[in-house]
C-alpha cells in the first residue's frame, strides 16, 4: 500500500504521505529539540567550568547533533518525494505521448491501407487489433487471480491506466485516419472538441437512446441546525446518500462578518438504470454530464440552489461524489455562481478546465473505475492547477468494509475517500494545506443552517403543481 500522493497544485511533485508524515514528524523534533538547545545553551552559559559544567557541554553537542539529523533527514525526504513525483509525472506523460502517437498512427494506417486492402481488409485489421487488446485483458486478469485469487479487471490500475489512454486516445486515432495529425504531434485532450471525451459521449448517448429530460420537482426535506465542518475529510461525512428518503442534495447556508456563504453537497449515482423513471441522478444524467449536455442531476442541484436562495455573488463551495463531483464541476462552469471551489471524490472529472479563480481538489484511486472513464487528466497549465490527491489501495480496497452498492467497485466507495482525503489533510502536503486554507471560510463557518432537497422527475400525467420547483436549461 502506498500513501496518498498529490499531483498539481502549481506543481509536477508526487509526495506520499508517509514520506511526508515522516518529514513532518522529523521537522517537529528538530523544532523540539532547537528549543531545548536554547535553554540548555543558556544553562550552560550561567555555569562556571566544572565537571558538572562538562557533562551540560556534552549534552548539549548530543543535542545539536540530534537536532542537525532531524533538519537534514526531513530534508532528504522531502526532496525524495519530490523527485520521485518528477519521475511519475514524467512518466505518465510519456504514456500520454505514446498513445496519442500509436492511435494517431493506426488512424493513418488504416486510411492509406484502403487502396490495397479496401475497407473489408481495414475492418480485418480492426478487428484483429480488437481480439489481441482482448486477449491482453484476459492475460492481465489471469495473472491478477493467481496473485490475488480475484477476478476483477475492473478494479485492475494497469488496465485502468491502459483504458484512460485509450479513451484519451480516440480523437487522435480519428485525426490520424482524417490524415489531420502529423505523427510526433503533442496529444490534443480537448474535451469539448470536435472528436473529445464530450463528443463521444455524446454519441454514446444517442446509442443508448436516453430519455429527453422531463420535468423535475425538487422539494425541502429536512432542515436543521450546523457548524462548519472544520475538515476536508468531514466534507466527505456529510455528502447525502441519495437513497435516502431526504434526498440528494444538501445545502449548508453560514453567515459571518464577511457576508453569506454557502456548502453543497452532491449525492452520486443513485441508480445505473438507463432509464429510471423518476429518479434524475441516473446513468442518462451521468452520460449526459459527461458529454455536457442538460443533465436531470446538474438541472436539480441548480434549482435546490435556487430555492435555497444563493446569490449570484455569494461564495459557494461544492462537494460531490461520483456523479455528485461531476454535477459539482459542472455547476461551476455552467452556472453562474461565484464558485469558491470544488472538492470532488472519485469523479470522471480529469479533462475539465474549470476558471483560475476556481481552486479545485479531486480526489481519487488508481483501481477506480469511474474517474478514468474522464481519459487522462488535462495537461498543461491548467491541469496543474487542478490538484488531485491520489492513492492505490491495499488488496485494490476489496479488503475494506464497503457498502453492498460498491461491493463490486470498492476503490469507488465514499468511505474509501474520505480514508484518504484524512490521510491526505494529515501529512502536511504544503499544497494541500494551502488549498484548505483557501477553503477554511467555508469549513471554520460557525453556526449555520442545513437543508436536505429531494428531486424526482414528474410523469406527464403528473398536476403541474407537483412540478413547481422544475428547472430546465
Amino acid at each position: 500500500m502506498s500513501g496518498p500522493s498529490v499531483t498539481g497544485g502549481g506543481s509536477t511533485a508526487v509526495d506520499t504521505a508517509a514520506m511526508l508524515q515522516a518529514s513532518t514528524t522529523l521537522a517537529r523534533a528538530g523544532q523540539d529539540l532547537a528549543g531545548l538547545e536554547s535553554r540548555a545553551g543558556a544553562c550552560a552559559a550561567a555555569l562556571p567550568a566544572s565537571p558538572r559544567r562538562a557533562h551540560l557541554d556534552q549534552a548539549l553537542a548530543a543535542v545539536r547533533s540530534a537536532r542537525a539529523g532531524s533538519e537534514a533527514a526531513a530534508d532528504g525526504l522531502r526532496i525524495a518525494a519530490e523527485r520521485y513525483g518528477a519521475v511519475e509525472a514524467a512518466v505518465r506523460t510519456a504514456q500520454e505521448r505514446l498513445a496519442a502517437e500509436a492511435a494517431a498512427a493506426a488512424g493513418t494506417a488504416s486510411t492509406l491501407l484502403i487502396p490495397v486492402l479496401g475497407p473489408g481488409g481495414v475492418l480485418l485489421v480492426a478487428a484483429g487489433a480488437v481480439q489481441l487488446a482482448a486477449g491482453l485483458v484476459a492475460l492481465r486478469t489471469l495473472q491478477r487471480f493467481a496473485e490475488t485469487g480475484r477476478v476483477a479487471p475492473q478494479s485492475d490500475p494497469v488496465l485502468l491506466r491502459a483504458l484512460a489512454l485509450a479513451l484519451s486516445s480516440l480523437d487522435d486515432g480519428a485525426r490520424g485516419a482524417l490524415l489531420q495529425q502529423p505523427l510526433g504531434r503533442a496529444p490534443q485532450n480537448d474535451p469539448a472538441g470536435p472528436l473529445g471525451t464530450e463528443a463521444l459521449a455524446g454519441v454514446l448517448a444517442g446509442l443508448l437512446l436516453l430519455p429527453a429530460g422531463a420535468p423535475l420537482s425538487v422539494r425541502p426535506t429536512r432542515h436543521a441546525a450546523v457548524r462548519g465542518p472544520g475538515s476536508l475529510a468531514a466534507l466527505a461525512d456529510r455528502l447525502p446518500d441519495g437513497q435516502e428518503p431526504d434526498g440528494q442534495v444538501r445545502i449548508e447556508r453560514y453567515q459571518d462578518e464577511g457576508g453569506t456563504r454557502w456548502i453543497v453537497y452532491i449525492a452520486g449515482t443513485v441508480t445505473f438504470d438507463r432509464d429510471s423513471g423518476d429518479e434524475p441522478f441516473d446513468l442518462a444524467s451521468d452520460v449526459l454530464g459527461v458529454a455536457h449536455r442538460p443533465a436531470d442531476s446538474e438541472d436539480a442541484v441548480l434549482e435546490a440552489m435556487r430555492q435555497a436562495g444563493i446569490g449570484a455573488d455569494e461564495p459557494v463551495l461544492l462537494v460531490g461524489h461520483s456523479q455528485g463531483a461531476l454535477d459539482a464541476v459542472r455547476v461551476a462552469e455552467d452556472g453562474g455562481y461565484r464558485v469558491g471551489g470544488v472538492v470532488g471524490f472519485g469523479g470522471p472529472t480529469g479533462q475539465i478546465v474549470l476558471p483560475e479563480t476556481v481552486p479545485v481538489l479531486a480526489v481519487e484511486h488508481d483501481e477506480d473505475l469511474v474517474p478514468v472513464l474522464g481519459g487522462t487528466a488535462a495537461g498543461g497549465a491548467a491541469g496543474l492547477r487542478r490538484l488531485v490527491v491520489r492513492r492505490t489501495l491495499p488488496d485494490g480496497g476489496f479488503g475494506a468494509a464497503t457498502s453492498p452498492a460498491t461491493a463490486a467497485f470498492p476503490a469507488h466507495d465514499l468511505g474509501a475517500y474520505r480514508r484518504t482525503i484524512a490521510a491526505a489533510e494529515t501529512a502536511g502536503d504544503a499544497r494541500v494545506d494551502a488549498f484548505r486554507s483557501g477553503v477554511a471560510p467555508f469549513l471554520d463557518a460557525e453556526e449555520g443552517t442545513s437543508t436536505r432537497y429531494r428531486a424526482t422527475r414528474v410523469s406527464p400525467g403528473s398536476s403541474p403543481t407537483a412540478a413547481a420547483g422544475s428547472s430546465r436549461r
